[in-house]
């Protein structure tokens, strides 16, 4: 993205830009052959993310709201939840009440990523009453001071939380709410504090919270990529800069920090280098900082399509079904460079728009003569991050039906491509590929290499969980790393209660405790280390339970169910 075309307009945005609907987020790369820091985008309201990315703020009215204009890599994605018996089977319970080991997850940090959470929820307390969050940063609540360097939302601290806690009327003080009890779910897996009347227990109830309540995507955002009004839908320069409130309050306290990430998306090239996955893969390499991701619950939604051409000049017909009306949808194109691709389309009355031929910064839209439709159209032929072909097509006000997109073999190598539908809760449920493919079906961020990825299993019966997503990556690495069990797992709900959640978001919280308790025991080592995040990993591997009848790793199960204890039992072993 070339920032010498921004300029600033003349009158004056009031509002704070970070949270303003009259300016656009950009996730731009200063390490550039121009030299550009960010003092010198001092113009633009930058966010400093890691020594990488920045975020830029523009008025929306200067036109950077579209691949077109700025870049696809530079438009922040859109995301939302993964959730649609188990301490025993992955070996939590076990661990935690083994005496010699002793471990809860005392002295490691939890971080989360999410809606929130309910702070006076008892899972989220000591016996004593007092919080077990270190840190809470509301980005929706402008309010008060905002974290670090940072310019919108409000930091609490634990003694303010600790102060509301106290108080007859704790909102008063503290007016942090989960509306919608994601947050809260997946926080109380991880790490909730026991409850026996309940038949609750958190995977690492001795560590300590940090939390990142994410505020909703704006609006020009969720229009340009036709999400549904009604989904909770949250943006990729939100959550990279979440990461960074993370890293550096868990570096501030002089802790190691895991990351859970239970939110996902469809969009990008499923290589693991989206902008999120590399702030991701990038924080592992400050010491003991360590992201556990859901692989998604994508596998049987009929959101992925994997098509192969013989030779050049052969053609596909993929076939997209409309069965519900719907304000519109976006599909993403993916091919490896060096082929190339045309995209045309017939609609479900028979219109027809011929292959276009791929151009580089292409865009056009076509409206349909005998139907209310449009369709836009974007190449990129080597997008930014991956160096693949990209298509971005928006279907705007579609016809119900079948539609047939027409795929011509341009430039041949391998003749691969994939395709790729919003993730479950962006659309509308009905609209599908009619031939889908459920392997690469992984979500973003879960596909970056170095970070731990799990797929979602039923621990009570073995299986795995239906609509668990499935690897490999488009660029073949193995991923998931393992499973965790995802289907019917106890856990807090706002105002006090519990409940049961099922899906991938379950299956990452239990990883992300059994991992702050992996944390613990390097730390009362008689000599006290952090793990590397390989070494993690690779502890993780070999602690896994595998099959007798399944060739590992493999593309549902990684290497095998996870099982904390048997981590242990291994090291014994050898």
């Amino acid at each position: 993205m070339n920032t010498d075309r921004f300029y600033i307009a003349s009158s004056e945005i009031s509002a704070s830009p970070p949270v303003s609907e009259e300016y656009a987020d950009l996730i731009y790369r200063y390490q550039e052959p121009s030299g550009q820091s960010p003092i010198q985008l001092d113009q633009y309201h930058p966010q400093i993310v890691n020594s990488q990315y920045v975020i830029l703020h523009l008025p929306i009215s200067q036109g950077f709201t579209t691949t077109r204009a700025a870049g696809y890599a530079t438009i922040p994605k859109l995301f939302t939840f993964l959730s649609t018996a188990s301490l025993e089977d992955s070996g939590i319970l076990t661990t935690l009440s083994q005496p010699v080991l002793d471990l809860t997850g005392k002295g490691v940090l939890v971080g989360f990523l999410d809606s929130g959470i309910d702070y006076t929820h008892p899972a989220f307390r000591n016996a004593d009453g007092s919080t077990r969050i270190f840190g809470l940063w509301d980005q929706t609540d402008q309010r008060g001071t905002p974290p670090l360097d940072l310019s919108y939302g409000t930091e609490y601290t634990q003694e303010e939380i600790n102060q509301a806690l106290r108080s007859s009327d704790p909102y008063s003080i503290v007016p942090e709410r989960d509306d919608l009890g994601h947050g809260t779910a997946v926080a109380g897996i991880a790490c909730g504090s026991p409850d026996r009347y309940s038949d609750f227990y958190g995977a690492a109830p001795g560590s300590g919270l940090l939390v990142v309540k994410l505020k909703q995507a704006k609006q020009y955002l969720r229009d340009y990529f036709l999400t549904l009004p009604e989904a909770p839908v949250y943006q990729e320069s939100d959550l990279m800069l979440g990461v960074r409130y993370l890293v550096q309050t868990a570096r501030a306290l002089q802790r190691p920090l895991v990351i859970c990430i239970a939110l996902g998306t469809n969009q990008g090239g499923h290589t693991g280098v989206s902008p999120l996955e590399n702030v991701l893969t990038s924080s592992q390499s400050v010491s003991g900082v360590y992201v556990c991701t859901a692989a998604g619950n994508e596998a049987g939604k009929g959101h992925h399509y994997y098509g192969k051409v013989r030779e050049q000049g052969d053609t596909v017909d993929v076939e997209l079904l409309v069965n519900d009306q719907t304000e519109g949808f976006i599909c993403e194109f993916w091919a490896d460079a060096p082929e190339l691709y045309s995209i045309g389309f017939t609609s479900p009355l028979g219109e027809t728009i011929q292959p276009v031929p791929p151009r580089t910064f292409f865009s056009q839209e076509f409206s349909l003569l005998l139907e209310n439709s449009r369709i836009t159209l974007d190449y990129e032929i080597v997008e930014t991050l991956s160096g693949s072909q990209l298509a971005l097509i928006r279907f705007i006000r579609p016809s119900v039906g079948l539609w047939r997109l027409k795929i011509v073999n341009r430039e041949f190598i391998n003749g691969s491509f994939h395709m790729w539908l919003p993730i479950s809760g962006l659309v509308n449920p009905e609209i599908r590929f009619y031939m889908p493919n459920p392997d690469t079906t992984l979500v973003i961020p879960s596909l970056a290499e170095a970070v731990l990825t799990t797929s979602t299993y039923n621990a009570y019966n073995g299986s795995l969980f239906i609509h668990s997503s499935r690897g490999y990556t488009r660029n073949g690495i193995l991923k998931p790393d393992l499973a965790s069990p995802g289907v019917d797992v106890t856990c807090p709900v706002p105002n006090g209660g519990f409940s049961s959640v099922t899906g991938s978001s379950a299956a990452s919280a239990l990883l992300s405790g059994a991992s702050a308790l992996l944390v613990e025991w390097g730390l009362k080592r008689p000599v006290p280390r952090f793990f590397s995040a390989n070494e993690l990993k690779n502890l993780f591997l070999r602690g896994t339970v595998r099959k007798s009848n399944l060739l590992y790793p493999n593309r549902e199960w990684g290497y095998g169910t996870m099982n904390l204890y048997g981590i242990f039992e291994s090291l014994i072993g050898n």
